[in-house]
């Protein structure tokens, strides 16, 4: 991994440099300050994101006679590929995250002994710079791994934080206001998403989730012939269930929690405490569809098979002892309970499958290989609009937990969306 001495220029203004340091040293004037050296260095070897450029950065500051040193991680607009920096523009990444972080800061979700989140020295729609949490023995697990239910249980339970953290801030703009609080009235401009519909990226997934069964499955003979236009549709049907929905609690949604978004920190062993980070694909729609694309971002199965009631029931408890009074009336007459919750657990399978089948030919390979593969400025628009099976299907032949991972929630979502649907469909059709 290369690390660089640079100016502090080459990164940040001197206007966004005097505000780092004063929130990170706590001094009312940043020019008191001397910034004697910047080190930066890649954030990982390969991809540690793929919706934008990563890296860790040490300032080493002279202040009232004593040197310190401040661990940054930074993320900015893709420097060398300018197809990818057009993606990420247009789909409002950056001014989503902004939007979430400042929102975080008003919800206090990066305070208390169990933070939910990190707090953004500086967050725009070029740039996001917040503390390296690594420096303070939070860290993430590896690219491919699935969760234990240790893990599972304490990222839910930050979740649930961070939904009720936000349905406590509605609730306290509704009463501030004298009118409900309407989110998306608030954010519209940057809270569509061009990808997420009936866009060259969807029909370019379901493509790829054909060839994929086709080259790999012993049950292909068992699907439709029509295999590649039915799992457009249903892909479709997927996306349009993410909604704000009446009758029922909203919340913003996290909505891209796969396991480089969760850090975790630990006594010996032990996990203690789950943050989420990187909020770029902020959403807004009722909680279960952030339980739901966690599960099948992290999990298999079999696990949960095995744990997915116990997670569920964990994340209601934390989120219900987490609320404020006034939202917990309000609540009381959306008659949002666990069995609500459960029922709309149900309702955002399908969307939290389809995301899953999505991002896992990005997330699920070798960073290295990964950034090789989906961050060539010459193949991007190709692999992301046209056709990506080709690269995707070789590397599923040279490393069998990639394939696995992809075939079986594959093979998983023809079972409940096209064999079983059409079947309980077709029982349905009068005579």
């Amino acid at each position: 991994m290369s690390r660089e001495l640079s100016s502090t220029q080459d990164i940040f203004t001197e206007k966004q440099m005097d505000h780092i340091i004063s929130k990170c040293l706590d001094v009312r004037r940043a020019d008191s300050c001397q910034v004697l050296a910047c080190d930066r260095r890649p954030a990982s070897a390969g991809l540690a994101g793929f919706l934008g450029d990563h890296a860790r950065v040490t300032l080493h500051v002279k202040t009232n006679g004593h040197v310190k040193k401040i661990r940054l991680f930074v993320k900015t607009m893709p420097a060398s590929n300018a197809p990818k920096a057009q993606f990420i523009d247009t789909n409002c990444y950056f001014k989503r995250e902004a939007v979430a972080l400042r929102l975080a800061e008003e919800m206090r979700g990066a305070d208390g002994p169990n933070p939910w989140t990190v707090r953004a020295y500086l967050s725009n729609e070029r740039m996001v710079v917040m503390p390296d949490m690594a420096a303070q023995g939070y860290r993430t697990l590896q690219y491919c791994e699935t969760l234990s239910l240790p893990h599972a249980l304490l990222a839910a339970a930050a979740l649930a934080r961070f939904h009720s953290a936000f349905a406590n801030y509605a609730a306290a703009r509704t009463a501030r206001d004298g009118r409900p609080y309407n989110f998306l009235q608030e954010y519209e401009d940057i809270m569509t998403e061009p990808t997420f519909c009936d866009s060259p990226w969807l029909k370019a997934a379901a493509k790829l989730s054909c060839n994929l069964l086709k080259t790999f499955s012993n049950k292909f003979e068992q699907y439709p012939p029509n295999l590649e236009q039915c799992l457009a549709q249903r892909y479709l049907e997927a996306c349009a269930t993410l909604a704000e929905h009446e009758g029922t609690l909203n919340v913003m949604l996290h909505k891209d929690m796969w396991v480089n978004n969760i850090m975790y920190k630990y006594e010996g062993e032990v996990p203690t405490n789950a943050l989420l980070i990187d909020f770029q694909c902020l959403r807004y729609g009722p909680p279960a569809f952030d339980l739901m694309v966690f599960l099948y971002l992290t999990t298999e199965r079999e696990f949960r098979e095995r744990y997915e009631k116990e997670i569920i029931r964990h994340y209601f408890a934390v989120f219900s002892e987490t609320l404020d009074e006034k939202t917990k009336v309000g609540l009381k007459g959306l008659k949002y309970d666990m069995e609500e919750l459960v029922r709309w657990c149900e309702r955002s399978r399908m969307f939290g499958m389809f995301m899953a089948l999505g991002i896992f030919p990005y997330v699920l390979m070798e960073p290295l290989s990964a950034q090789q593969t989906f961050d060539d400025a010459a193949t991007f628009v190709r692999y992301c609009d046209e056709d990506r099976s080709a690269p995707v299907l070789s590397y599923c032949r040279r490393d069998p937990a990639y394939l696995r991972r992809q075939l079986r929630l594959t093979e998983e979502f023809v079972e409940r969306y096209l064999i079983q649907y059409t079947t309980s469909t077709s029982r349905n059709v009068p005579t």
